[in-house]
């Protein structure tokens, strides 16, 4: 049976803790077999990189391009194995972090169908043998997660990361690229500097948005909106209304 695994994400930054988790991966299931599925879709404060900035940083700590795919739904990667050519004898495996399949906000939940046969998406078998091809099912293997420092200070989330940036000062910032990157990159510097940037500035607006909130919660998103738009420069369109209302959720 061949590997088809797809480690899925928003990574916003692309950190070491994924790096760790990629390098399992390609450990366990051979480099030539894992893809990391990610989207293009931004929001100013919790989703503030582009695909390219996210390429750029997963390509700076030696990931090939040719296995980073731009995906809608990085849980849902079709464009990666719609295409496969051998789909009766690949078995597809959906790498996710242990955080991320804990309690009702789990990535996956499996159970069964209305008729009784098992969903398709399923836990992974202590047996590699008995993997099924992805006509029949799809697998999720649990990446252990790894915790490490920037800075001396615990951040194993991305939301930290972004955090200590946008509080840093110019060394501090310096610091925090060495050691995300192995080295200083002064174009990863200046795409965190650009990107983290425009957070800070529509966190202030919403704080403003937030003291002018009244009863009607829609209009006091709308103008949330507007603000964020502004402190981007850039005209307020609707596909950035429902990415913004969606990863509220999360």
């Amino acid at each position: 049976m061949n590997y088809l695994v797809i480690y899925p994400g928003r990574f916003h930054p692309f950190h070491l803790g994924h790096l760790a988790s990629y390098e399992y991966l390609t450990k366990k299931y051979g480099a030539d077999n894992v893809y990391i599925a990610t989207s293009n879709v931004q929001a100013p404060i919790t989703s503030p990189f582009s695909y390219a900035d996210k390429v750029a940083m997963m390509t700076k700590l030696g990931i090939p391009a040719s296995h980073i795919v731009q995906v809608k739904n990085p849980y849902q990667a079709k464009e990666i194995y719609d295409s496969i050519p051998d789909a009766e004898n690949t078995a597809l495996i959906y790498a996710i972090s242990e955080k991320d399949m804990v309690g009702d906000g789990a990535r996956f939940k499996f159970g069964t169908k209305k008729n009784g046969e098992p969903s398709y998406m399923q836990p992974m078998p202590e047996n590699l043998k008995k993997l099924q091809p992805l006509t029949k099912h799809a697998y999720v293997d649990v990446t252990p997660t790894v915790n490490f420092k920037v800075r001396g200070i615990d951040a194993n989330s991305a939301s930290e990361i972004r955090k200590m940036y946008i509080n840093g000062n110019d060394a501090d910032r310096d610091q925090i690229i060495t050691e995300l990157y192995g080295t200083y990159y002064p174009e990863l510097r200046n795409i965190f500097d650009e990107r983290l940037g425009v957070a800070e500035r529509a966190q202030g607006f919403i704080k403003e948005a937030r003291n002018m909130r009244t009863t009607q919660s829609v209009a006091w998103l709308e103008k949330v909106l507007i603000l964020e738009q502004q402190a981007r420069h850039t005209p307020l369109l609707e596909d950035l209304i429902i990415d913004y209302i969606d990863e509220k959720k999360h």
